[in-house]
């Protein structure tokens, strides 16, 4: 864990003096009895709501196989796994990296049936290397869920209430979810002429909100400064309603920008409808951390939590990587966060109002 209690019912290598011989490894923790069982309510009252929203529970395996696992993972998180050779047979294994990939591969292999849509929730650990001064976690208790099978604004709007109604179920009483639609910022970049190698660049900088290294990237790859005031602008464009105003305009007569923008207006005025509107802000500058998202798009906030808590949108190519098309959307929520954020939350400390969700974003992201 990233931080421990002053209790001390969570125990991480982190925590310890580099000039010490740590006893737990770096990103890992001990999460004590006192602590555990908090640990494990929470966890019980996500799959509880899921379950009663119709998300059936599937148990991933530990261990996939590289060479079939490969094709949903993108070359920088394969590089962060830890990779092991089965004694078996020789082939390398991975420890579970990322359980929506797992999930694809499951649903695209014939597993589940041909039942569409399928609606799946999941428990479960991952495990990626990060470097130590990173101060991120290499173990990362996950719940989540997929809805496998649609693709229209409806299937958007429903598993972003879900999340939101299973943060509500735990407790969690402030918090923010910021929307985007990945493929706003792409078709900005593609529209400008930038190379395939400067806008993985340029979205990697967008992400982190670093507009300063997204100046630089469209400097050496000469785009116009027509089109760098536009790309430059994307990012900081967050908010509520006016978002979409001023999309629009820097989508001219654009059918793909505009097609993203009505996508976006509609999934964020239904959720409005449904009484969401103050747990919600637009953001067109939203990304998520892998590549294969290429629709509607969301990171969960809170006060005090340096990082999003959670978060995931569409990616309707995933699963055809392994062999069978779907739309699908889905999420996943980090418990030992929301473990933090809903203690913060119960102390008084969580956030008053939206501006300093945004700016922590832009700080830690």
């Amino acid at each position: 864990m990233a931080s421990a209690p002053p209790t001390h019912s969570v125990l991480s290598g982190q925590n310890q003096p580099l000039r010490e011989r740590s006893l737990v490894p770096a990103g890992m923790a001990t999460i004590l009895p006192e602590a555990a069982r908090r640990f494990r309510k929470i966890e019980t009252q996500l799959i509880e709501s899921l379950s009663g929203q119709g998300y059936d529970e599937i148990i991933l395996p530990t261990f996939e196989y590289l060479d079939v696992l490969a094709p949903g993972l993108e070359p920088e998180l394969v590089e962060k796994c830890y990779k092991i050779p089965d004694r078996t047979t020789g082939r390398i294994l991975l420890l579970r990296p990322d359980a929506t990939a797992q999930i694809a591969r499951t649903v695209a292999m014939g597993m589940m049936g041909a039942r569409m849509p399928l609606r799946l929730s999941y428990r479960t650990t991952v495990f990626r290397h990060e470097p130590e001064h990173a101060g991120r976690d290499r173990e990362i208790f996950q719940v989540g869920a997929e809805l496998i099978g649609v693709d229209d604004p409806a299937s958007d709007r429903e598993i972003i209430s879900l999340l939101i109604e299973c943060l509500q179920r735990i407790g969690l009483r402030s918090f923010k979810v910021s929307i985007g639609h990945v493929g706003f910022f792409r078709r900005l970049l593609t529209r400008a002429g930038l190379s395939e190698e400067g806008k993985k660049r340029a979205e990697h900088a967008a992400a982190r909100k670093d507009l300063p290294k997204l100046q630089e990237i469209l400097g050496q790859e000469r785009i116009s400064q027509r089109f760098g005031r536009i790309i430059l602008e994307a990012p900081e464009l967050s908010g509520n309603a006016e978002v979409i105003a001023r999309g629009r305009t820097l989508a001219g007569n654009d059918t793909v920008l505009l097609q993203s923008l009505d996508r976006l207006a509609t999934v964020y005025q239904s959720l409005c409808e449904d009484g969401y509107q103050n747990a919600l802000f637009l953001d067109l500058g939203e990304f998520r951390g892998f590549d294969y998202y290429d629709g509607i798009v969301f990171d969960v906030f809170a006060e005090g939590i340096g990082v999003e808590l959670g978060g995931g949108g569409r990616y309707n190519h995933l699963i055809g990587r392994f062999g069978r098309n779907l739309p699908s959307t889905g999420f996943a929520l980090n418990v030992d966060r929301l473990f933090r954020g809903i203690g913060l939350s119960q102390n008084h400390t969580a956030l008053s109002g939206e501006q300093p969700v945004a700016d922590a974003k832009q700080r830690h992201r």
